[in-house]
């Protein structure tokens, strides 16, 4: 599982220093997520269904679903703000000013429509920052997941 969850952090480092690259190095963090995702949902679900007795695998699918929704909405909420507030932070300072400050792209380019640059750049350092921060996320739960599921040796 640790390799699992390296990869998927390391996958979202490339994707957060890919957005001045060419798109095959974009796409390489996209198949590196991919296969860390791969190999975690295996894992989990294993690590899920061994928990509990066998006459109540029922529970344990069920847990496992209601706990893959709950981190894809959090992550998504997460990620999501962490990206608008970035976003918001590296606006033009006469966007930053406004109030309410604009919190999308398309609120800021209708604010200010000849500044179409810099509201894609502060878009893109945005995103950047979120993509880090997602990175770091899932590296330290993963570090707490492995350890907490780290089964002490039986010995002979």
């Amino acid at each position: 599982m640790s390799a699992a969850f390296s990869l998927t952090s390391a996958g979202l480092l490339v994707l957060a220093f890919a957005a001045d690259r060419p798109y095959p190095v974009y796409a390489a963090g996209l198949v590196v997520i991919g296969l860390g995702i791969m190999l975690a949902a295996p894992s989990l679900t294993a690590q899920i269904a061994s928990a509990v007795p066998v006459e109540r695998a029922g529970i344990a699918g069920g847990l496992q679903s209601a706990t893959r929704e709950l981190g894809s909405a959090l992550g998504v909420a997460v990620v999501g703000t962490v990206l608008t507030a970035g976003f918001t932070r590296h606006l033009p300072q006469a966007l930053s000013a406004h109030r309410p400050a604009p919190h999308t792209v398309q609120e800021a380019l209708a604010l200010a429509p000849t500044d179409h640059q810099a509201i894609t750049e502060a878009f893109t350092d945005g995103a950047t920052t979120a993509l880090r921060a997602a990175a770091l996320i899932v590296f330290l739960v993963g570090a707490v997941v492995v350890t907490a599921t780290r089964r002490p040796r039986r010995s002979a």
